[in-house]
């Protein structure tokens, strides 16, 4: 497995540069130089040898004075896929970086979707990944771009976490990775359903790297999405300690459900609400089936909940101090209304024009109730489970 790309060697960066001012001509090359912030020169010593003219005057620079000169050369000649994923890598260096292993969990995600949507795939990745000058792994004459064409436009070979394999995405800056995403999602690239299923399916995977796709912006009333580091998607130290909780009981289903429930609740409060009611209806039937019970296909939130809380020993009715019986009752109570709020105010239902929509504090609410009770059974369930034990 590949670690997340390191930052170059300086001896590399200058390689780079010189490089990229290759196409300079020998004549104008100190006169490029100069304007570069390098030692002068003269033209005799340029057309002796570019690379070295270049070379020489890179040699003394320091890693940050060397950014420097890199950025002033993708300004005033071009982009440089070389030279900006140097640049990309070093300023990554010590920040939070989102993993190789995550990266291709998210390819594989994105085998369900159309990679392009409404763009044309070769004119999506063209602005993201050299796909015309890099070799072909399957034909010494070709380039990326006709093996994309072959595999992917006039055949349907490869998959989309092929594509992004062979364009370099599992191993490119994440800059660039993120930037390639945001696209992906884009408004133009895909309807709205589409971005809503696409973020809903990516985001549980980036979460595990501390990254969400947050929306930042709209275009004409569409949400315009960046990653971000999840700090900033207004996740709270409660979150975390559920989170944990949850995914110790149930990975796959009930870590998911409480997932998308904090995703969605500042972006899609209908959803969130959703989730909400989800996670809670899928821990009731885990403990449910956990404690040799059964439940009915049809049976809903409230009545798997007084199925779950009597096998936990939770139902007001098998308990005779009042103020157990008062507080477990209360618990009914929340997710009774958890269960209304959702029929009322999710997404599941359709909706006339004037029902009421809820908002982020509303969705924050709801999953904010509906975690802590899944947590509460969660953790009474495994109490018992010790308490059974010989």
């Amino acid at each position: 497995m590949m670690s997340a790309p390191e930052p170059l060697p300086a001896s590399r960066l200058r390689e780079l540069i010189a490089d990229a001012l290759h196409s300079v001509k020998s004549y104008q090359l100190p006169g490029a130089c100069e304007r570069l912030g390098l030692a002068p020169g003269t033209e005799d010593d340029a057309f002796r040898s570019k690379r070295v003219y270049v070379l020489m005057r890179l040699e003394r620079l320091s890693p940050a004075s060397l950014v420097a000169v890199v950025q002033q050369v993708l300004s005033e000649y071009g982009p440089n896929f070389d030279l900006q994923e140097a640049v990309d890598t070093m300023a990554e260096a010590a920040a939070r970086r989102v993993s190789e292993l995550t990266r291709r969990n998210i390819g594989r995600a994105l085998n369900r979707f159309d990679l392009s949507g409404h763009v044309p795939l070769l004119e999506l990745l063209r602005v993201y990944f050299p796909i015309d000058a890099m070799p072909s792994p399957t034909s010494a004459l070709d380039t990326v771009a006709d093996d994309l064409d072959r595999y992917t436009v006039r055949n349907s070979d490869w998959e989309n976490d092929q594509v992004l394999g062979v364009v370099g995405a599992y191993e490119c800056s994440q800059r660039r990775f993120f930037a390639f995403l945001e696209a992906v999602v884009h408004p133009r690239t895909r309807d709205e359903w589409q971005q809503r299923s696409l973020v809903d399916a990516l985001n549980p995977l980036l979460e595990r790297d501390g990254f969400a796709l947050m929306p930042t912006g709209r275009i004409s009333g569409y949400s315009v999405f960046t990653v971000q580091e999840r700090a900033s998607a207004h996740q709270t130290p409660a979150d975390t300690a559920i989170s944990a909780v949850l995914a110790a009981f149930d990975e796959a289903s009930v870590h998911d459900a409480w997932s998308k429930a904090l995703e969605r609740r500042a972006t899609h409060p209908e959803g969130a609400i959703t989730s909400a009611r989800t996670l809670l209806e899928t821990v009731c039937k885990h403990i449910i089936e956990d404690a040799g019970g059964t439940y009915g296909e049809s049976d809903e939130l409230p009545k798997l909940y007084r199925t779950a809380a009597t096998h936990l020993n939770l139902a007001p009715d098998q308990h005779t101090e009042e103020v157990f019986k008062a507080i477990l009752g209360n618990c009914q109570s929340i997710v009774n209304s958890l269960g209304s709020v959702r029929n009322k105010l999710s997404d599941a239902h359709g909706r006339g024009r004037k029902t009421a929509r809820p908002l982020p504090r509303h969705a924050e609410l709801a999953v904010n109730l509906a975690g802590t009770m899944a947590t509460f059974l969660v953790s009474t369930w495994r109490a018992r489970q010790v308490s059974t034990k010989p």
